[in-house]
């Protein structure tokens, strides 16, 4: 599980973010056409390193279905990363700390030293549609059709707004975008964007999604039925 530390280190990572965000308005600009083809060399700061998401392959350079020892060639640990077990697996959360756009974060999720899940929460990377971290709902309603919706019904944080995550899934193509909340805004954005195996293992923030925190509410919501508000009060 997330250690203390690491509560901490997101909510201010998050706040720093948010901040930027709320002045640009959510206009965050959109990530440059970096190299998206060939081998990655140089790390995470090279001009050839990839940057696009891919539905059920990959984020950047990353691939699922790669090695623990892949994952880390790509993305070195640093101080301030972290690793964690859950039930999921085995979790490693790396810090974009040179993000020219602010800081967010990579979380990789192994089983058996095989990437299963990988969730990008920094706007170093984009979909093909250019769907990025801060982006509003709106974005993601336009380029994705078919959309599932889901609310993880674990306790908020205030770093995500004091309200549950909400999850727009294509589980059939293998990307899903977790939605929270910025309250000076009086809206929700896209917190972060998640690959995983079509049809396949998909853990929310740690949960799985057999678990009761995991409960299915109408497509493309952005908050709870009030049945389950009235049941979280």
């Amino acid at each position: 599980m997330k250690t203390p530390v690491l509560l901490i280190l997101a909510a201010v990572l998050l706040a720093v973010a948010l901040a930027g965000a709320g002045a640009r308005q959510f206009a965050i600009p959109e990530t440059q056409p970096l190299a998206q083809t060939g081998q990655n060399s140089g790390g995470p700061n090279s001009p050839a390193f990839q940057t696009l998401i891919e539905p059920g392959l990959s984020v950047g350079p990353l691939k699922l279905g790669d090695t623990r020892d892949r994952a880390l060639q790509l993305f070195p640990r640093k101080d301030e990363d972290q690793e964690w077990e859950d039930k999921c697996g085995t979790t490693l959360y790396w810090v974009d700390t040179d993000n020219r756009n602010g800081r967010g974060d990579l979380t990789i999720h192994l089983k058996k030293d095989k990437v299963f899940q990988i969730e990008s929460s920094t706007t170093r990377f984009h979909t093909a549609e250019g769907i990025t971290t801060f982006d509003p709902p709106e974005k993601v309603k336009g380029a994705y059709k078919d959309l599932l919706a889901y609310a993880l019904l674990t306790a908020p944080t205030p770093a995500l707004g004091d309200r549950p995550l909400v999850f727009w899934l294509d589980k059939k193509n293998g990307i899903a975008f977790a939605l929270a909340y910025y309250p000076a805004q009086h809206k929700r954005y896209v917190y972060k964007i998640i690959v995983f195996a079509p049809n396949k293992t998909f853990c929310p923030e740690g949960e799985k999604t057999d678990s009761p925190k995991w409960q299915q509410i109408p497509p493309y919501s952005l908050e709870l039925p009030s049945d389950l508000a009235m049941n979280r009060q």
